[in-house]
């Protein structure tokens, strides 16, 4: 279990890092009641236990998202009664089949998302290994954006929603992303900008989902439209197109969100390769490749190109850059 203290308290957990003998019960005695706030049931008998998730915590909300064992998680009256928690917490199953159970109602999901109401008993059963991410937010904060939230509970939510798979998104980008700053305006930005996103996502008040639009909605999208740029970047012929396609939205709109962000598409895209590149010259693994091979693999087509840019960026040539890091031999 690791913790990174300024990335918005971000704990890492896989039961890979424990001795066997000790992995169910550390996953159910101190992580089920103190993360999940719910008790674990004993895994089916031959069962392995195994878990790899990542929680972060923001003022008045919470991520969880991993890959789980089969199992059974119950919030149960002891608990509610303890902890008096009564949040709000969107499940969105993201692999494997998922049953949920509360106030006499039952919901199987494999792709999709529900809401569910900590101040209520109810149990969360993965027949099969599987992986979920789960928004957890104060009541105070969610009743406030949607209309009827209450009416809301235990309502399926398609995988498809737009807005759903943009708050999927954001919330693994926070999750894995590289560890950032943490000043108080930021986290409660991003806390506006999730809950903006479920609000929107369950149906908010006309007042809420116009400040949602205008707010959590680009931030979302931003962040989709940087992760399919950094994933596709070595393809030569990627455009604004492309983004605008995978996002649902118009080109312009592509270059607005990243104009807003102080950048444009291309220089974004640039910028990454030229990262892309640059790692790869600083690698041992990467010594053999010439220079040309590395800019190709990064997404340039023109060797001249890439040398100009590089030196523009990094102040030096490539093959110099790779003359300095002493774990890889330089080519001749």
């Amino acid at each position: 279990m690791t913790t990174d203290r300024n990335d918005f308290s971000i704990v890492r957990f896989s039961t890979d890092d424990l001795p066997k003998k000790d992995r169910t019960a550390i996953w159910r005695e101190h992580f089920g009641p103190s993360v999940f706030k719910v008790e674990i049931e004993l895994p089916p008998p031959n069962t392995p236990v195994k878990v790899d998730m990542a929680a972060r915590s923001l003022p008045g909300l919470q991520l969880l998202s991993g890959l789980y064992t089969p199992g059974r998680m119950i919030r149960t009256r002891r608990l509610i009664a303890e902890d008096g928690n009564d949040d709000f917490i969107l499940r969105i199953n993201t692999r494997g089949a998922a049953t949920v159970a509360t106030a006499g109602r039952k919901i199987d999901y494999a792709c999709g998302a529900v809401l569910t109401n900590a101040a209520e008993v109810s149990a969360f059963d993965r027949p099969t290994f599987g992986g979920s991410t789960v928004v957890r937010i104060q009541r105070s904060i969610l009743s406030a954006l949607v209309i009827d939230i209450d009416d809301i509970v235990m309502r399926p939510i398609p995988g498809e929603t737009n807005t759903l798979k943009l708050l999927l998104g954001y919330a693994n980008v926070l999750l894995t992303d590289v560890p950032l700053a943490s000043p108080p305006e930021l986290r409660h930005l991003i806390v506006s900008q999730i809950t903006d996103l479920v609000a929107l996502t369950l149906g908010a008040t006309r007042d809420a989902a116009h400040i949602a639009e205008g707010r959590g909605v680009p931030a979302a999208r931003l962040h989709a439209a940087k992760a399919y740029v950094m994933e596709n970047s070595s393809r030569r012929n990627l455009s604004v197109a492309d983004v605008a396609k995978h996002l649902g939205v118009s080109n312009r709109h592509v270059q607005r969100l990243f104009e807003s962000d102080g950048t444009t598409f291309s220089t974004f895209l640039l910028d990454y390769r030229l990262a892309c590149a640059y790692r790869m010259l600083c690698k041992s693994q990467y010594g053999h490749w010439g220079i040309g091979k590395i800019a190709d693999y990064a997404g340039f087509a023109d060797l001249s190109y890439f040398g100009r840019c590089f030196r523009k960026r990094y102040g030096s040539k490539p093959r110099e850059i790779r003359s300095v890091d002493r774990n890889s031999k330089p080519l001749k």
